[in-house]
């Protein structure tokens, strides 16, 4: 459960082309000396795509409904794993007022493809993340109220330094971020393991050094829990615009290639849903670290 082959070589191909493109012209940076580490890195690169929606939960935790959004713009193998997948979901029960009830939860899928050896490519769901539909009751949950980008590195530019850092906030009671930590730094260029490294550490540099500035909406309907503070995490991504290009530009159903970083927590996180991983969640938003929402159902990607 969980994975599907692409059956199509055109299909193959468009996804494949998507990871040969980024390499290639990353490849051009590289010096000779440095051809073993490009190799390495070459082979760590994923090609992956975010799918959201929302998921309908009967109050024994089985799905009774979901919707996918813009299933339109989606390849149809994508398209065809997740309808065999989502239907066959289990959630612990959701508690409503202490007693279980049925729950609506938003959805993303974090969709990976592999190159399985033979010009094809097995499509995975990698991880899952389901919360509160956040826009329908505001109450219950931490929002952004400021949070203002951070500066573009500008000794990055000329490397072209770009990818997404995603940060783990302790939000304070007068709505400001406490400790916060780097937990990924995801990269959508390459280099030498050297360049890569300090590529990471501006980027989560000025990431955290952001968060000084940043303000928070709080719940009104919860106390501050006892250790002080709300913890949540925000995706936070650098790229180099085109002329007229607008880092909100979508982007939905397309493949990206990038390059992962290593998983760190602080010791203050809290522990993790069975396959979770922070780029599931989508750049821009602010999400709970810890949800209503359990997956029972293992993913195999």
């Amino acid at each position: 459960m969980g994975m599907i082959t692409c059956p199509s070589m055109q299909d193959a191909v468009m996804v494949r082309r998507r990871v040969v493109v980024l390499l290639a012209l990353l490849a051009l940076c590289l010096p000779p000396a440095f051809a073993q580490n490009a190799r390495q890195m070459r082979s760590e690169v994923e090609a992956s795509m975010l799918v959201t929606g929302t998921v309908d939960i009967e109050h024994d935790g089985a799905v009774a409904s979901y919707a996918i959004d813009q299933e339109d713009k989606l390849p149809s193998q994508v398209t065809s794993l997740v309808h065999g997948f989502v239907p066959q979901m289990r959630f612990e029960p959701v508690l409503n007022e202490q007693l279980p009830g049925p729950a609506r939860a938003k959805m993303t899928l974090l969709m990976v493809a592999v190159p399985d050896g033979q010009d094809q490519m097995r499509i995975a769901i990698r991880s899952a993340y389901f919360d509160d539909d956040m826009s329908a009751d505001e109450s219950n949950s931490v929002r952004a109220v400021d949070l203002r980008p951070p500066p573009y590195p500008r000794r990055l530019v000329a490397m072209g330094g770009k990818g997404t850092v995603y940060l783990l906030v302790q939000v304070m009671p007068d709505g400001s971020a406490g400790e916060v930590a780097a937990e990924q730094v995801n990269l959508t260029v390459l280099g030498n393991a050297r360049q890569m490294t300090s590529v990471r550490e501006a980027l989560a540099k000025a990431a955290i050094g952001a968060t000084a500035r940043w303000q928070f909406g709080l719940p009104t309907d919860q106390k501050v829990p006892d250790r002080g503070y709300w913890i949540v995490r925000v995706p936070v991504e650098f790229s180099l615009l085109r002329p007229g290009q607008r880092l909100s530009d979508p982007d939905y159903g397309r493949w990206t290639a990038y390059h992962p970083g290593p998983r760190s927590s602080p010791a203050w996180a809290e522990p993790d849903p069975p396959g979770f991983s922070p780029d599931v969640l989508l750049a821009g938003g602010v999400y709970a670290a810890q949800s209503r929402f359990r997956l029972l159902t293992p993913l195999e990607g």
